[in-house]
């Protein structure tokens, strides 16, 4: 995320004002993305934009150096020190102070490991060997938006180095081997986000293409349009890309891969229609207070999403405000802190004639990784200053960090490692033998679904003596031959195993479906029941749990602590009543099979049952059952219906 004042005089256009506002336009959909996400739902585009932004300035500089000599590792490296470590470290200063004073303990241990691996450049990483069903949740983590500056500082490390070689060994091949590279990239991109769509997501592998695309850019490999009709053309092309983007992707769409291609052919097709003169576009973006928010971009990028996350746990979680009013009020002191690092951190360390010298600015780089560095470690060590709380909030919270806390528990309740399969296991990796198999002289049930279905499966077996309950379950993957769009090709090869092979083999005549569901799953819920009756299979259904918008534990902790406000009931999340009802209807009307609803037996009324037992929450985060609430439903299905899983 470059400025006017980075741009050597030696390339061969002068400071375009244009992508300045550009570059206004894609933090503005980021930021709108996380306030006003049931509007601006593909908002989060903005990173590809900054991708191919920075791609295209950062390669007119280092191009054009090497081709004529004269670059320097070290003084690019110094000028990446200045662009990015004073407002990153003021915000990660600020972030771990608020995170002190208002986060719990885990979530403390969590954000100073993702502070930690902001400092190192690797968050990218990080985030994606978090990025599972059972990690904290976006909501308390202040630091999840780093990620981005991460991949782009990846490439500020190796890009150059990547030149320099190619300039030296490959002069006349420089424009084949980037388009080459790209192409490799985005091929990965596209068939990764079907087979692990997190890693497509965070690593730079399969984000590359869209920072070489602003390389192709500057390289002048595309030909710019000479009429100037068909560079106003272009340039209206690559808006309407851009903001069709924004509003027609959303959170379930696979992502980057191809749905990446638009935002970023939008971005590219702008830069260069302005290229050789000024277009409509281009002076609508070139407009002064559009280009005023694109000099604040890397600044308002990195405050945005800290403000929004601390402002949620410190302030507005209990308020009675209509959501957009508070996300306004929020928006604009992004704003405000983000001028305020501009003008106050930025610019004295890049402009000026108190700037410091290029020694200060690379000991200044040293001294911020190792301070932070050792703060991260020290944080986590004293787990999340812990005494700040009684014992009882802390051992509340502590369910928050379930898997780490608690990792047997963790281990038994999902039959981790045989019988449940995680985003990064294959088909292959699913222990047949030992979860298919039957026991002699008990009722052979096979529970089949996502990560609830092996939630339950635990609670079912230590209250139905004499049901032996199979397990075949898989996360993220509900019970259906026809899958969601996001879905993976394991996914839906593990459904198909199981529907049309272990089943059959295994000779199962009774099966249990239930998942984390959503209205896009009844139709193709429907199609596999009447698949599974025709081959002789009963079936059950289990509705949807009780589910949050936010983690059970930190909110039962938050009022152990302040003992005033049931916080949990305030984020319960109404719209799986009509889910869990509709489904009720369709099981008697349509599928004919006995239907359970968890949510009616956890939730009789308004409120639910929020403790499994005395300081044990029910569930771990906003939707997965402890392994004593997978007990106590267990115990209370039985009690209800204790005949439920007798031959018919």
């Amino acid at each position: 995320m470059q400025t006017q004042s980075e741009v050597p005089l030696s390339i061969r256009e002068p400071y375009r004002s244009d992508i300045d506002g550009l570059r206004a336009v894609a933090v503005l959909a980021v930021l709108s993305y996380h306030y006003w996400g049931e509007t601006f739902t593909g908002g989060f585009i903005g990173v590809d934009v900054f991708f191919v932004i920075s791609g295209y300035l950062l390669s007119a500089i280092i191009i054009s150096d090497v081709q004529a000599g004269h670059f320097s590792f070290s003084r690019f490296y110094e000028r990446r020190i200045r662009r990015i470590f004073p407002a990153l470290f003021f915000l990660l200063a600020i972030s771990a102070i608020f995170a002190s004073l208002f986060l719990l303990p885990p979530d403390v241990v969590l954000f100073s490991r993702s502070m930690l691996a902001s400092t190192l450049s690797a968050s990218n990483f990080y985030f994606w060997a978090t990025s599972n069903y059972f990690e904290a949740s976006a909501a308390v983590t202040p630091l999840l938006h780093t990620w981005s500056l991460a991949v782009e500082e990846q490439f500020y490390i190796l890009f150059p180095i990547f030149i320099v070689l190619v300039h030296r060994y490959l002069p006349r091949y420089l424009r084949i081997v980037v388009i080459v590279v790209a192409i490799m990239s985005f091929v990965w991109s596209v068939v990764d986000v079907r087979l692990d769509p997190g890693a497509a997501f965070y690593l730079p592998f399969t984000r590359v293409w869209e920072l070489l695309l602003g390389t192709v850019l500057a390289l002048r490999v595309i030909p710019i349009p000479r009429s100037q009709i068909l560079r106003e053309c272009l340039a209206v092309g690559g808006a309407f890309g851009i903001l069709l983007t924004i509003f027609v992707l959303t959170q379930d769409s696979p992502f980057p891969g191809e749905n990446a291609l638009l935002p970023c052919a939008g971005a590219a097709a702008i830069i260069l229609a302005g290229q050789d003169g000024k277009t409509l576009t281009s002076r609508l973006l070139s407009w002064k207070p559009v280009v005023f928010v694109g000099l604040l971009s890397y600044s308002l990028y990195l405050w945005h999403w800290p403000v929004l996350v601390f402002s949620r746990i410190a302030v507005f979680q209990t308020m009675d405000v209509p959501a957009k009013h508070v996300h306004l009020v929020l928006a604009i002191l992004s704003i405000v802190m983000a001028a305020a690092s501009w003008r106050f951190v930025e610019t004295p360390f890049r402009t000026g004639s108190r700037r410091p010298g290029k020694r200060m600015i690379l000991i200044f780089g040293a001294a911020c990784v190792t301070v932070f560095g050792a703060s991260a470690l020290i944080l986590s060590s004293t787990r999340g200053f812990s005494g700040r709380f009684p014992p009882s909030v802390s051992a509340m919270a502590s369910y928050g960090n379930y898997k780490e806390s608690y990792p047997r528990e963790f281990e038994v309740v999902f039959g981790l490692g045989h019988c449940f399969l995680d985003r990064r296991e294959a088909v292959a990796d699913f222990d047949e033998a030992g979860c298919l198999s039957g026991v002699v002289g008990r009722r052979q049930v096979l529970v089949f679904g996502d990560s609830h279905a092996a939630n339950l499966r635990y609670g079912l077996e230590s209250s139905f003596p004499n049901v032996h309950f199979l397990q075949a379950t898989s996360s993220a993957c509900p019970p259906t031959l026809a899958q969601r769009p996001t879905s993976t090709p394991e996914c839906k090869q593990f459904v198909n195993e199981v529907v049309n092979e272990y089943i059959r083999k295994k000779r199962i005549t009774t099966v249990l479906l239930t998942a984390e569901w959503s209205m896009g799953d009844l139709q193709n819920l429907t199609t596999t029941v009447d698949l599974l009756r025709e081959r002789g299979v009963s079936t059950i259904i289990f509705g949807p749990l009780p589910e949050y918008d936010t983690d059970l534990p930190r909110q039962l902790a938050k009022t152990i602590m302040k003992g005033k406000v049931d916080y949990a009931a305030l984020h319960l999340n109404p719209w799986q009543r009509v889910l869990d009802e509709k489904m009720g209807r369709i099981a008697e009307d349509k599928w004919h099979v006995p239907y359970v609803s968890p949510l009616n037996i956890l939730c009789p009324r308004t409120d639910c049952v929020e403790y499994a037992a005395p300081n044990v929450p029910l569930e771990f985060d906003s939707n997965h059952l402890t392994l004593r609430g997978s007990e106590l439903l267990g115990r209370a299905i039985y009690i209800q219906s204790p005949h439920l899983f007798d031959s018919e």
